[in-house]
Formats: structure tokens, sequence, C-alpha cells
């Protein structure tokens, strides 16, 4: 009778060591099942290469090169005025256009040392001007037509070019 008794408690144990291993392994298979599913959806959700919209808006966004590094930006500010600006390898602002709450839209090119050398503006009453400027940022040059039509053309210091 006793040993009925211990193979009934073995088999007992044996029973309840497979219920227990029976939910261990429902555990890891709803575990597994979750990584699995997961694991699709993300990538399923994450573009590869270029990514393609019929539109994107906000306030403005940043591009960035290989090395994250701004190149270019855009914004548009609480005053109206909205801007694109192109930054080189050194960070430096090369070039830059705009629209301003008056009317204004002008375009702007800077030399390595971000001094602006040339510049076009067209004002919010229709005059048009253009400046060229030397490698101090000192304008040199400028033309324009102002709203009635009528042709600027400003002097400024003279700098007698060499004799041959």
């Amino acid at each position: 009778m006793q040993t009925i008794q211990q193979q009934i408690a073995a088999l007992q144990v044996i029973v309840h060591e497979q219920h227990v291993s029976a939910k261990r392994q429902r555990l890891l298979n709803i575990a597994l099942f979750g990584i699995i599913i997961t694991g699709s959806l993300i990538a399923a959700v994450r573009p590869i290469g270029d990514a393609t919209f019929d539109t994107i808006t906000c306030k403005g966004w940043k591009v960035v090169d290989a090395d994250a590094k701004t190149r270019i930006v855009a914004c548009v500010k609480a005053d109206a005025s909205a801007t694109v600006g192109w930054i080189d390898q050194d960070g430096k602002l090369r070039i830059n256009a705009g629209t301003f709450a008056d009317g204004e839209a002008a375009l702007t090119f800077a030399d390595k040392n971000e001094k602006k050398r040339i510049t076009a503006i067209i004002d919010g009453e229709g005059s048009g001007t253009m400046s060229w400027a030397d490698k101090r940022g000192v304008v040199r040059i400028g033309a324009g037509i102002d709203a009635n039509g009528n042709v600027l053309l400003p002097t400024y210091d003279f700098i007698p070019l060499a004799k041959p």
C-alpha cells in the first residue's frame, strides 16, 4: 500500500511539473508571438530609402548632410516673414531668400566670410534694386528702378583702376 501511495504522489508531482511546464511554454509562445508582431509592424512603418509625400505642413524644416550638419533651413516667423537659407560645409550662411510682411522680397549671396556680396531686393512699393559689394561688404555698385519706372543709379566711392 505504501508503494501505491508513493507512486500516486510521484505521478502528482510529474503532472504538476508538466502543468507548470505547459504554462511556461504558453508564456514563451505568447512572448515570441508578440516580438514577431512588433518587429513586423516596425518594418512595415519604417520607410526604407527615400520617402515621397504629397504635402508636408510645418513651420520650419532643415536639411542635414551625412555628418548631420545643417545645410538648408526654411522657416516662417510670427511676423509673417518666410526665409530659406543655404549653408556651406563650414556652417556659414551663403545664400538667403525671403519674403517679408511689408511686401519686400530679397535674395542675398554671401562669401565664405558671410559678407553680403550680391543683393537683389524688391520692396513693397514695387521698386527693385541690385547691389554688389566688395570683400568687406561695402556696396560698390548699385542699380535699380523705382515703382514709377525711374532708373536709379546711385554713386559710391570711386576706386580707380590701375593704369596699364
